[in-house]
């Protein structure tokens, strides 16, 4: 070092000590885990969904633009008994059963609210479920490689290279916001949740991020919030009560995110390290896609580097795939439950398809609040398993 001053040149800049190490090999030579790592750390589990994401988001072949995850098995709203049907596979039949959120009927094609959202050019989303042929094969319990997926997408004027993008058979361009990935492994039944979003989604409701127009906010609240204002006159994060089906094109909502990577900054009511959960979360982000991250120094002919434009958000499981339980979050009244085994981002939405579901007033704090999981009705945790078979 001393060497290096004396010639001139300036010390190398200090790399950051990360808790949470990413491996380059997740990328260029993606495997998908069995399970979590036995000391079930939060490193533990954040590495274990972001190898099963690059896994999955992988091309499903050396020359195809296709990948792995498009070529599950398509949920199909309004059918039953889906396991008995012809198996197709690939993006264009998954074209075909692409959802806009106008239909209130029970089936998974919407926001967990059931409240359509409207992107900043006023166009719905559209939404998609994927299954893994595993799904086909449960009777008592789920079995080992059981995966769920759920997409949500924006209309593009155009196809943008900072989106992962698909063309309908109408020759519009659908953008990737949002994705949602649920994994049964043999030690935890109630399943392990993640979920990713673009990185231009929304700001966060503290006015700390970058003032900008994003998928969901427009640039005069991001800089409202920045300025610490009162922005009530925007309707942030309240969405439009329509009378009978919402249509394709309204208002643009105004969209903010109450907790980065779905926590409080203290520690939850049942113990769970909220800082901790953030500090993982956020070392494999910047160690991934953060500015010099492993997948945003890839070539741009690299069919990966679209992948540098999302980012993990959080993830959540239960304390030895115990129960999930009722939330620690605090309810209405202040109380919570402070032996709930849930951990992880204990306030966990995705901005995409919880939007209207954040903070004390939530019904649904998090996936858990939906996705209930008890040790005698183990499939209950998947809303689409009823229609499969």
């Amino acid at each position: 070092m001393l060497y290096l001053v004396l010639l001139g040149c300036p010390p190398p800049s200090p790399q950051p000590a990360y808790i949470c190490k990413a491996d380059a090999n997740w990328v260029s030579s993606p495997t998908q885990p069995s399970d979590v790592g036995e000391e079930e750390s939060f490193c533990d589990f954040y590495q274990f969904g972001w190898q099963w994401f690059l896994a999955q988001t992988s091309p499903s072949k050396d020359d195809s633009d296709e990948r792995v995850f498009e070529m599950h098995r398509a949920f199909h709203p309004k059918e039953s008994n889906q396991c008995d049907m012809e198996i197709q596979l690939g993006r264009e039949h998954n074209i075909k059963v692409l959802a806009p959120r106008i239909n209130k009927s029970d089936l998974e094609i919407k926001q967990a609210d059931q409240h359509a959202l409207y992107d900043q050019n006023g166009n719905i989303l559209y939404y998609n479920i994927w299954y893994s042929s595993e799904m086909c094969k449960a009777t008592d319990n789920f079995v080992a490689g059981t995966l769920e997926i759920k997409a949500s997408w924006i209309v593009l004027k155009k196809k943008k290279s900072n989106f992962f993008t698909i063309q309908t058979s109408d020759n519009q361009y659908l953008g990737l916001v949002g994705l949602h990935m649920a994994i049964w492994t043999p030690k935890h039944h109630e399943m392990l949740w993640y979920t990713w979003e673009h990185k231009t989604n929304a700001p966060l409701c503290d006015g700390s991020s970058k003032i900008q127009e994003y998928n969901f906010s427009s640039k005069s609240v991001a800089k409202c919030l920045a300025e610490k204002k009162d922005c009530t006159k925007y309707n942030i994060n309240i969405p439009e009560d329509f009378s009978g089906e919402p249509p394709y094109k309204a208002m643009p909502n105004e969209v903010c995110r109450m907790f980065e990577n779905g926590n409080q900054k203290e520690d939850a009511l049942n113990g769970n390290n909220n800082p901790l959960n953030k500090q993982v979360i956020q070392d494999l982000n910047d160690q991934l896609v953060g500015e010099k991250g492993i997948i945003s120094q890839l070539p741009n002919n690299d069919p990966m580097k679209v992948w540098a434009n999302y980012h993990m958000i959080g993830g959540i499981w239960t304390k030895n795939g115990k129960p999930s339980g009722t939330s620690p979050v605090p309810y209405k009244d202040g109380t919570g439950d402070k032996d709930s085994p849930q951990r992880g981002s204990l306030e966990l939405t995705n901005m995409s398809m919880e939007t209207f579901e954040q903070g004390k007033e939530s019904f649904v704090p998090n996936c858990f609040g939906c996705h209930h999981y008890t040790e005698e009705k183990p499939l209950e945790v998947s809303h689409i398993f009823k229609y499969l078979h």
